[in-house]
């Protein structure tokens, strides 16, 4: 099967170490595996990701002019996208259509109809309300994202709460699916060698606990800072580790650290690159997600389950659904620090306690979270829809 996958969401470089990121292009391995032929259509290639360069990926240049606004700017980007996309498929003919929901991007639903191909669409946010910040009209921006929701005759959605939200919208129950982030377990296992951070940073005999991923405000980033304070209170031998972010951002945060005299509980390690993430979570003793929003999977959670590592994160419905609290690892309640400290000193004093959730959160991960398990869903799905329609699925 020949398969188009849309991305025309500006934020997410192909090749690039966000999560999304990562979640695009393991999506895309995955079906290549499983035998398929697969191309990429975006605005961002990316270039951080070498091991990747062999995946087709075929570039539709943005709109770079913010003097025209991020709504103008996006609407704009997509007659350029159907005028691309258009040829492209004329060219390559695909038996499918896989989409990835940006903002104001309704190439996907038009091409489907101009060429009578299958389409699944694929929501990972609510992206007008995440998005409220940059997006000047924001009444015709949910207008447009109802409208490219309910024209698909199918839609993944990765928690509960984004299918309950569309449903709320009038979308038919019967056409979404929950489909949760998943991992690469041949990357991410207990068995990958471990970055030397005891040594680089000075950490002999303190427990490790970590953070991966990038340093928007919505991940709870200053709600370590205030764990860093009541560990320093308390003198605990244990330190906060986090790895991304852009170089700006993470000076700021350390001279935010400096500022506040935390440099001995609180790390900012930078960013490295996505072959070596696998080697920093495995020298972490306890895994962190200190915020989320209450709709989102955050990939770097199955990441830490793989890699055998008890995880500490907010109380939020898509979290518990991947998550059991005191089995694979504990919850607090968003936003309290209280809580989430002594949900970190808990696996400080407690090894055994902590290795055991490991165990058993990377047996849970390869019982449903492997990207194997999508992707059958993913066929599964697109192999109705060639049927109702008639055709053989190559």
């Amino acid at each position: 099967m020949k398969i188009c996958y849309l991305c025309a969401d500006y934020g997410i470089p192909i090749l690039g170490r966000k999560g999304c990121s990562t979640h695009v292009r393991e999506t895309c391995r995955s079906l290549r595996e499983a035998g398929h032929d697969i191309f990429i259509v975006t605005p961002r290639r990316g270039n951080d990701v070498s091991e990747y360069r062999d995946q087709e990926i075929i570039e539709v240049p943005p709109l770079r002019s913010r003097a025209i606004g991020s709504d103008l700017r996006y609407y704009l980007y997509n007659r350029r996208m159907v005028q691309a996309l258009s040829r492209i498929i004329r060219e390559r003919s695909p038996d499918v259509l896989y989409e990835r929901y940006s903002l104001y991007s309704t190439a996907g639903m038009q091409m489907a109809r101009r060429f009578d191909l299958p389409r699944i669409l694929e929501v990972n946010s609510l992206l007008v309300e995440e998005q409220k910040h940059r997006i000047h009209f924001p009444r015709i921006a949910l207008w447009v994202e109802n409208r490219i929701v309910r024209s698909a005759p199918a839609v993944i959605v990765v928690s509960s709460p984004l299918r309950d939200a569309f449903i709320r919208r009038g979308m038919d129950p019967a056409r979404i699916t929950i489909m949760p982030m998943a991992v690469d377990v041949r990357r991410f296992h207990p068995d990958v060698p471990p970055a030397d951070l005891r040594s680089r940073f000075q950490l002999e005999g303190k427990t490790i606990v970590g953070y991966v991923g990038t340093l928007t405000a919505w991940h709870g980033i200053e709600l370590l800072f205030n764990v860093a304070e009541r560990l320093k209170a308390e003198n605990e031998a244990m330190v906060i580790l986090i790895i991304g972010g852009d170089e700006q951002k993470v000076q700021e945060e350390r001279e935010m650290v400096q500022a506040r005299r935390l440099g001995d509980y609180l790390i900012f390690a930078g960013s490295v690159p996505y072959t070596e993430v696998p080697h920093y979570i495995s020298a972490m003793d306890v895994a962190v997600i200190p915020g989320s929003l209450e709709w989102a999977s955050p990939t770097k959670l199955f990441e830490y389950q793989a890699m055998g590592k008890p995880s500490v994160a907010p109380r939020l419905v898509p979290v518990q659904d991947v998550l059991t609290d005191g089995v694979e690892g504990l919850l607090f309640s968003p936003g309290d620090v209280g809580e989430l400290t002594q949900c970190l000193l808990r696996l400080h004093r407690n090894p055994a306690e902590r290795l055991e959730m490991g165990r058993r959160a990377r047996r849970r991960v390869l019982e449903r979270h492997a990207w194997e398990h999508n992707t059958r869903r993913i066929l599964e799905m697109f192999d109705r829809m060639l049927k109702e329609k008639g055709r053989y699925r190559p």
